[in-house]
This record gives C-alpha cells, structure tokens and sequence, in this order.
C-alpha cells in the first residue's frame, strides 16, 4: 500500500508528541497518500518524496480523521434562530464536500510549486 509518511515523519513535520497520532494511522496514511496521489496523477517521485508532499499528508491525515469523527456523531449544527426556535443541520454528503474542499486547499496550498518526475507542476493537469 502506498504511504507518503511514517508516523515518526508525522510526528516530526506537525511537531506533535505520540499522543496525537490517530488510533488508525495507517488506514489515514494509505488513504491521504492515495488521494495525494490521485490528485497528482502519479507524478510524484517514490524514491525522493518531496518534504512538501510528506507535509499535506500529514495535514489530510488530521482532515480526514475529523471527516470521521464528525461524520461518526452527527451532530453538525449548521444554523440555528432562537427567535423563530429552528435548526438546520448538515447532511453527510455536505460535510463530505466542506472536507473534500479542505484537503484540495490543502493540496493548492502546498504543492502548487512542486514538480513531479515529468518536470510539471504536481497540480498540473494538462490544460492551459
């Protein structure tokens, strides 16, 4: 299974202590670099893992692992008007897309400079 960090990366690059890995790290790791992966088209050299690559992983870990909690207790308020007493709240498939929407930012934020093994920007899709 593809995986860009080792835990002992994550806990390096985020400077958090053990505690702060995730119960399933490696179900994340496999996860995050397949997304990362996906979203570059394959381009990212295996043998010399960019710093910055091993970085967004670690930053989709901790989003994808919050995807989980929140999805896992529903209790996503999205607004609330105490006047009128109602409350709306977000379906599964909005809290998907706020978090797909994350982990792109994610993505853009870090690897907009970064180049693949084909010399083209990891992000680069081939359109002009």
């Amino acid at each position: 299974m593809l995986k860009y960090i080792t835990e002992s990366e994550y806990l390096e690059l985020l400077e958090v202590d053990n505690n702060s890995i995730p119960d399933n790290f490696n179900q994340l790791v496999i996860e995050a670099s397949s997304y990362i992966n996906r979203q570059t088209l394959g381009r990212i050299n295996l043998n010399k893992i960019p710093k910055e690559v091993k970085y967004a992983t670690c930053l989709i870990v901790n989003i994808i692992n919050d995807k989980e909690k929140t999805l896992n207790e529903m209790s996503n308020l999205k607004s609330q008007n105490i006047e009128g007493w109602s409350e709306t709240y977000q379906t599964p498939e909005e809290i998907k897309e706020n978090y797909s929407k994350k982990m792109y930012s994610v993505l853009e934020n870090n690897l907009w400079n970064v180049l693949g093994r084909d010399n083209n920007p990891l992000l680069y899709k081939g359109v002009c």
